[in-house]
């Protein structure tokens, strides 16, 4: 790809009033682009700490000119969640305010987001019942809550007042109270969680009751504006739908600006459309929002870009929230307003949401194409990081995603850097990988390669490097080789594919048998893949579902796209054996029972091993060799982005 080309077409006109200054009520906003609440676990004793401080201050850093945050802060202690900010706590003060000093020392601003989680959450840490309109649980929880009396009510309006209060003196600028996921107030909103025969059930206006009561609450103690964070829709059987949008708007009063969201916590997998969900169209619901009320919306989409700015605007929103985006990027609409590159999200999900809910990788936010998000107080941004002491020159071989990112931070750093790729493009596995429900991920390919090119790095293609290529004048040498694929001649007889051949077209029969052995995601792309070219295919997994290692923000949408596509799914089974004749030897893993297929063809979706022989050469030869990426061994797209990035920092 010419960059030139790549960078022109990339970096396209911009409506200047995502960059212009705007109001809410009385508050002064520097640009309207906001950084919207995302968890993120950084929560010591129910207190923000100082990872979360560096974390919102970087959005701050980056360009946004409102930061809504930290998320979902608690305002009693009948709400559960030992992620979440205790904002009800006095004690919570201090490091709240050291959170808003941070933000406010990059001249944006700051409003608080407020929630009681209701029937969203569980109690079995706190040992406690659950709170909500009545005794209807979340599909994400499997407690049955309990249905809240008036003196519930009543102290949880009053846990709104002095959880306002609080950040009121924490110095925030204002306080949003979120009716979105994971929030009794849209519980109260909802036919699906609310069937109370009392004043806060029944009609819209009865079941809105609640919201406002909690409104005013807030605005009583505090003299910013206060917003509503509102589902447009559920998304779930039995709740309110976008058609119901008007009604609910009539009903409610005293926001000073409707924040727009979507799904519930039990939806969030469409809340957050990933690579394997389609977004929700939000564009027309926003337009119905912005003519039934007459203060600002911020409006957003599952996924929203800087692109998608004048499509909100026109929806009639006057601010556009960003979540995913600043996490791949804090610095997108400071460099979007210079016209500059930045790096994009790739809807993977695989770090911004399911460390978080999932309680993965370490259980905090990060990104896989951005190594410092929830490393903000670890790491400096990288235009803050110090040239190199003395400047290498340095030999990458290798330009899968850890040679890279490597090259083009070394370079930055001001290192002369060669990077010599065998194949004839760049990128490696993410060439086979960017397809399919994959395919956002052709966009790390294309930023990989345009930082290369922006940063000056010497690339060159079909130049593959033996240990006697490697001239002992370099000052380093940087092995990314990546990993090489499965190899099943071995372990099986008979008409055995592996599937990443199947990836690269390779033939197969009407009759698959696919087993998976990888359990993540490309099991998915091969299995769609065949359905695509009309095979029957049965998919054997040790686990319940295939791919079962998936993010599960993404995997309900897999198993969903395979199942309307009619594959079949044999779960706790193994292949030990294929025969000559093509006859595949099924092992229940529960039970020791073997069974038979006789399937046209095998594809064994596999697990790779790095591709070490020539660091292991080169390690016997010379001191200043290093390894990353699946030349370490193979793991996922987030640590080739890493491995790579702390090596050049660090180099």
């Amino acid at each position: 790809m010419n960059a030139a080309i790549f960078k022109y077409n990339y970096l396209i006109a911009i409506s200047m009033d995502l960059f212009g200054s705007a109001t809410i009520g009385s508050l002064s906003v520097p640009n309207r682009g906001v950084f919207r609440p995302v968890r993120t676990r950084f929560v010591d004793d129910s207190r923000p700490t100082e990872a979360l401080a560096a974390h919102l201050g970087a959005r701050a850093a980056g360009g946004a000119g409102l930061v809504v945050g930290p998320a979902e802060m608690l305002v009693h202690p009948s709400a559960s969640g030992s992620a979440f900010v205790n904002a009800y706590d006095d004690d919570a003060i201090p490091a709240l305010r050291s959170v808003v000093d941070t933000v406010h020392e990059h001249d944006a601003k700051i409003i608080g987001q407020l929630t009681h989680t209701g029937a969203e959450s569980r109690g079995d840490w706190e040992m406690q019942p659950q709170l909500a309109p009545s005794a209807s649980p979340s599909d994400a929880a499997y407690e049955m809550p309990k249905t809240m009396t008036r003196d519930d009510i009543e102290a949880v309006l009053s846990g709104f007042g002095d959880a306002a209060a609080n950040l009121d003196a924490a110095s925030f600028d204002g306080v949003e109270l979120t009716a979105g996921p994971f929030s009794v107030l849209r519980q109260f909103l909802s036919p699906r969680y609310n069937a109370r025969d009392d004043e806060y059930g029944g009609d819209w206006v009865a079941r809105s009751r609640f919201v406002n009561e909690a409104i005013d609450a807030v605005d009583d103690r505090i003299d910013g504006p206060v917003g509503l964070h509102l589902s447009l829709a559920e998304l779930e059987y039995g709740g309110y739908e976008f058609d119901d949008v008007p009604q609910i708007l009539d009903a409610l009063s005293g926001f000073d600006y409707l924040s727009c969201t979507v799904g519930s916590h039990a939806t969030y997998n469409q809340t957050h459309a990933g690579v394997s969900a389609e977004a929700p169209n939000l564009i027309d619901p926003i337009a119905t929002v912005a003519d039934a009320i007459d203060v600002p919306v911020i409006g957003r989409l599952p996924f929203t870009t800087v692109d998608d700015a004048d499509a909100l605007f026109d929806a009639g929103a006057e601010f556009v929230g960003f979540t995913r985006q600043l996490l791949a990027d804090a610095e997108t609409l400071a460099k979007a307003t210079d016209g500059e590159h930045y790096n994009r999200c790739i809807q993977c999900n695989q770090k911004c949401l399911e460390a978080v809910y999932g309680h993965a990788h370490g259980g905090h936010v990060e990104c896989v194409v951005n190594p410092r998000t929830g490393r903000e107080s670890e790491l400096p941004a990288l235009g803050d990081i110090d040239d190199a002491a003395l400047p290498q020159e340095v030999l990458v071989v290798g330009g899968g995603p850890a040679g890279l990112r490597f090259a083009a931070v070394a370079a930055r750093r001001g290192h002369d850097v060669t990077l010599r790729e065998a194949s004839d493009s760049l990128g490696g596995q993410l060439g086979l990988a960017a397809q399919g429900p994959l395919a956002p991920f052709e966009r790390a390919a294309e930023d990989l390669e345009a930082a290369v090119h922006d940063t000056g790095v010497t690339v060159e293609l079909e130049s593959p490097v033996s240990a006697d290529d490697v001239d002992p004048s370099w000052d380093a040498v940087v092995v990314a080789t990546g990993a090489t694929r499965p190899d099943t001649s071995k372990r099986f007889e008979g008409n055995v594919v592996n599937a990443f051949d199947v990836l690269e077209g390779a033939e197969v029969g009407e009759d698959v048998l696919l087993f998976d052995e990888n359990r993540w995601v490309i099991t998915v792309q091969t299995g769609l893949e065949l359905l695509g070219r009309g095979a029957s295919v049965e998919m054997v997994s040790s686990d319940h579902y295939p791919a079962f290692r998936t993010e599960q923000p993404n995997l309900p949408g897999f198993v969903a796209a395979l199942q309307a596509q009619g594959a079949a799914f044999t779960g706790n089974r193994v292949v030990d054996a294929v025969d000559a004749d093509g006859t595949a030897i099924l092992r229940n893993t529960l039970t020791g029972d073997t069974e038979s297929r006789e399937p046209e063809t095998v594809v064994v979706a596999g697990r790779r091993q790095a591709d070490e022989s020539l660091y292991l050469e080169l390690d016997e030869r010379r001191d200043d060799v290093y390894r990353i990426g699946d030349a370490v061994s193979p793991r996922k797209l987030d640590r080739a982005y890493y491995d790579g990035e702390l090596l050049a920092r660090r180099l």
